[in-house]
């Protein structure tokens, strides 16, 4: 098992690929004796045996039923009958159990693919329980203030943080380049680092204030503009993960985004992705406050 704190959360993890996961979770790793708020579990199994409970709903291949003492258990089978994974959760997310199929076939992803998305899922629940979320966007800090960049994956989000590294070196840190937490402090919003990172291990287990939420998108000229409310609403409810298969999870994290509108200032940039693009940003979210 392993102590983290997580976007300031003490959490314990037991990984099935140790290698893996134990360099992974180096940087979140806690020596105080707090009592984690979730625990999280994975193995790997020949055999997966098939949950017994109340069958809730089916999607496609995937089955959620609620157990006899009260988890939830969402798993999927192959064409073959196996069960590849399933995933036993308490009602609020503090213990999740993944099983993983051992034999399980995918051209993409290995095991270790499918534990880091898992239990990446898993941290999300639990922290929508606590009143937070996460963003699929890059994320950096300037001088100690958070910006988040969201987009759909391949418009240049990662690009532009680099630019911004590249263009004020020591002053920007990149906090996580694909799913950075989001916490409330009272009513600051704060950015935090988190270990799922995406296809990169660009991340800090840091927590900075959330100056902004810049959504891109690609343009041929850099122009900047703050967004109203609809629109606010609009790209956030597309970049945070909302569980199909707990409703009451989707409310909280519904107030999640309707607390963010309340509190961080949302833009959209549509930019080229050069240095200019970086200048408009910073024009408008720092220089611009100075005024």
């Amino acid at each position: 098992m392993m102590d983290l704190c997580v976007a300031g959360l003490p959490i314990r993890v037991e990984s099935a690929d140790k290698e893996f996961f134990n360099r992974r979770y180096a940087a979140y790793q806690r020596e105080d004796d707090r009592a984690p708020v979730m625990e999280m579990t994975t193995q790997i199994l020949d055999v997966i045996p098939t949950p017994q409970g109340e069958l809730l709903s089916k999607v496609n291949a995937v089955q959620l039923v609620r157990t006899s003492d009260g988890r939830l258990c969402r798993y999927a089978c192959n064409a073959s009958g196996e069960i590849v994974f399933a995933i036993y959760s308490t009602a609020d997310y503090s213990k999740v159990d993944i099983q993983l199929y051992a034999h399980r076939n995918h051209p993409h992803l290995s095991l270790t693919d499918w534990e880091y998305v898992y239990t990446g899922f898993s941290f999300q629940n639990r922290l929508a329980v606590l009143g937070g979320g996460v963003l699929h966007s890059s994320s950096l800090a300037y001088k100690g203030q958070g910006i988040a960049f969201s987009a759909p994956s391949g418009t240049g989000k990662s690009t532009h943080v680099g630019l911004w590294k590249k263009h004020f070196g020591d002053e920007v840190e990149v906090i996580n380049d694909d799913k950075p937490a989001i916490r409330f402090e009272g009513e600051q919003a704060m950015l935090c680092g988190t270990p799922w990172s995406g296809k990169t291990d660009q991340n800090l287990n840091r927590m900075v204030p959330l100056k902004a939420i810049v959504f891109i998108e690609r343009g041929e000229t850099n122009s900047i503009r703050r967004l109203n409310t609809v629109e606010s609403m609009f790209n956030l409810t597309t970049q945070i993960v909302r569980p199909y298969y707990d409703a009451e999870l989707g409310v909280k994290i519904l107030d999640f985004t309707e607390r963010v509108l309340q509190n961080v200032p949302i833009y959209m940039l549509r930019c080229n992705i050069s240095d200019e693009a970086v200048e408009t940003v910073f024009r408008e979210i720092f220089e611009k406050e100075d005024e």
